[in-house]
């Protein structure tokens, strides 16, 4: 049967591994990525940079408008000629003296206004003028003395339709780029600092880099998939070794890798959108969440191997996993406070704190110059660790989408407010206290062995709720000394108190109590016997066949803490039973106990060892000397 299960197990994993992996592979952007995070001014601390291809540098913004105005400045000016002496002599008379040098103005040209020597000059034809020597009508009034009034017509003209096509193909024809980075080129050494030219050198290599013709090719995809099946059989080996209450259960670990794997995809896809980062994704939810429905080493490992997932498909990987994981392990390391608003808020700001110095000391340490650009990963960070005030509805979320508990809904479940312990507390009272003598016992051992204190305290606090069905049978609620079971036969005190557990499973039920504090209640006798009747019985009935039904029916304690709580309820049961509660009582009662549960195998299918049940045994002893107020023993002289 374990063999069969087993497999079911490893074939469910296989599963859910391989669509987690189909699905962060799709969402890879399968482009040559560029590899460096850099800023202006900072310190070149990777390896030297040569050009692994051919790549164009392109001009800026501002330099392309410079040219585009250059060209304006200096364009090409294209002319008419036209021979004006007859109407010159027929405008000014036909005794003028100036007939002469009007010749000479019709050989050396008249224009409105003297091109600069920027301009090239040319003809309709696109046949060289040369304008130096030509006069404007300005000058020519100005030497003969020439009143303003009088026209000059001049005898070249500008030809602005010729003028503005010729500016337009040179415009068009402009070039955008500055010229050919060939590949093998030395870009940047190692310690060198990021000058502007430098700069603008890698923007260049980066734009041709993650360009949509630098696929890559089937070599790296296959590398890609090989490399993602390493992370999660990493994981598969992880889970089975410290964690198989995740693999054992479906909808655990359908949470852990949709956390794992939504996280990835969301990193993944951040990188590819222009004016977005990866640094916005709140990865540190990851640990929050795994904290809160798992533990603290599984929160942390599994945020380790998400950062290792992503790392070789983003840019500036260095800078993202030193950020992350600072902010996920002081993540961790108040995340045992944000089950209060207020305590929310102050573990809140104090990530923040730690992210920002983590970015800042990337940037001193790089040398970066603070600028826009350079704080946009910071801005991005925090704005995602604020998405952690909203981690109460997300948990909820998580809760009645997988079906699983958070540390959160059982610390409201241990509320003793809780109408269900409330009810308890009135309908049995003794049984109340004894559930909460066992809670304080468990809780103590558990932090001992470790496991979840906060999930033992909850299972202890209703592991006894079915008492509530027949109180007045039970001992620790009756108040005189006529017992119900007098009048009873053995075989009806034994269903009536075996039937408690039936009974508190069907509360629990009613209550909606999620299954996980439902198994304490099943398992907290384990297939152990009613053992004071049971005796009674046979000593009446030493040939009958009926001891079976003596026998709780189950099942046994499946887990470190539904065998913790079982020792417990016995440990706390036997030793209030004692007359004499001295020292050497206390602790053969509770040897005795531990002893008769081990040897009848009802700790055989929980993950305890027997170095942990003697630290239980242990711990329980000095528990119960400080309950009982019991001095210890000296040896008589």
């Amino acid at each position: 049967m374990d063999w069969l299960q087993s497999r079911q197990k490893w074939a469910y994993f296989v599963v859910v591994g391989a669509v987690s992996t189909a699905l962060i592979f799709l969402s890879i952007p399968f482009k040559a990525q560029f590899q460096y995070e850099y800023r202006l001014g900072q310190i070149w601390l990777e390896d030297d940079l040569v050009a692994p291809l051919d790549f164009v540098l392109p001009k800026s913004s501002e330099e392309i408008e410079a040219s585009r105005q250059a060209l304006i400045d200096a364009k090409d000016l294209y002319y008419d000629y036209h021979y004006r002496i007859e109407e010159w002599q027929s405008s000014w008379g036909a005794d003028s003296s100036l007939f002469a040098d009007m010749e000479t103005w019709q050989r050396r040209g008249v224009v409105d206004v003297l091109p600069s020597d920027q301009h090239k000059t040319f003809l309709h034809n696109g046949t060289t003028l040369d304008l130096s020597d030509a006069l404007t009508p300005e000058a020519i009034k100005a030497k003969y003395g020439l009143p303003d009034s009088q026209e000059i017509l001049t005898t070249i003209t500008l030809n602005t339709n010729l003028t503005d096509s010729a500016l337009v193909d040179k415009q068009e024809a402009l070039s955008l780029n500055k010229g050919v980075i060939t590949k093998g080129t030395p870009i940047i050494l190692r310690g060198a600092s990021l000058t502007q030219e430098k700069f603008e050198v890698l923007k260049a290599l980066e734009a041709n880099y993650d360009g949509s013709e630098t696929e890559i090719n089937l070599m790296g995809r296959l590398g890609t998939l090989g490399y993602l099946l390493m992370i999660i059989f990493a994981i598969a080996i992880y889970l089975n070794q410290f964690d198989r209450k995740v693999l054992a259960h479906s909808s655990s670990l359908n949470l852990y890798m949709f956390v794992i794997s939504s996280a990835a995809i969301a990193t993944l896809w951040s990188s590819t959108v222009f004016f977005l980062n990866p640094f916005v994704v709140p990865l540190v939810l990851v640990p929050v969440l795994l904290r809160s429905f798992f533990n603290d080493r599984l929160a942390l490992v599994s945020h380790m191997f998400l950062l290792l997932l992503v790392a070789p498909f983003i840019s500036g990987a260095v800078h993202f996993i030193v950020v992350q994981f600072a902010a996920g392990l002081i993540t961790l390391f108040n995340i045992r406070g944000i089950y209060k608003r207020s305590q929310l808020f102050q573990s809140t700001f104090i990530i923040m704190a730690v992210v920002i110095f983590a970015h800042v000391s990337i940037y001193f340490i790089r040398q970066m110059e603070w600028s826009t650009e350079a704080i946009q990963p910071l801005i991005s960070s925090l704005i995602g660790i604020l998405v952690l005030l909203f981690i109460f509805p997300l948990i909820y979320f998580f809760e009645r989408t997988f079906r699983v508990v958070s540390d959160l809904t059982l610390l409201e479940l241990s509320d003793t407010n809780n109408p269900l312990l409330k009810r308890l507390s009135k309908e049995a009272p003794g049984t109340f206290q004894h559930t909460m003598q066992v809670a304080n016992l468990a809780e103590y051992a558990t932090e001992l062995v470790g496991g979840n204190t906060l999930l033992v305290r909850t299972g202890a606090l209703y592991h006894d709720i079915g008492k509530i069905v027949n109180p007045q049978y039970f001992t620790e609620n009756q108040t005189s000394t006529a017992s119900p079971h007098d009048e009873l036969s053995y075989l009806e005190s034994a269903e009536i108190i075996i039937g408690h557990v039936a009974d508190g499973i069907e509360l629990a039920k009613k209550q909606r109590l999620p299954d996980i504090v439902v198994d304490f209640i099943r398992t907290h006798h384990g297939t152990s016997r009613v053992e004071y009747f049971y005796r009674k019985f046979k000593e009446d009935h030493p040939d009958a066949s009926q001891f079976e039904s003596f026998q709780y029916p189950g099942p046994k304690p499946f887990s470190k803490e539904t065998a913790i709580v079982m020792m417990s309820d016995a440990v706390e049961a036997s030793t209030r039973s004692l007359p004499e509660k001295t020292q050497s009582n206390l602790n053969e009662m509770i040897d005795n106990v531990i002893d008769h549960q081990l040897s009848s195998g009802q700790y055989d299918n929980a993950d305890i060892t027997l170095k942990d049940i003697n630290i239980i045994r242990d711990a329980f002893k000095k528990f119960m000397r400080g309950v009982y107020h019991v001095r210890i023993e000296y040896p008589k002289e």
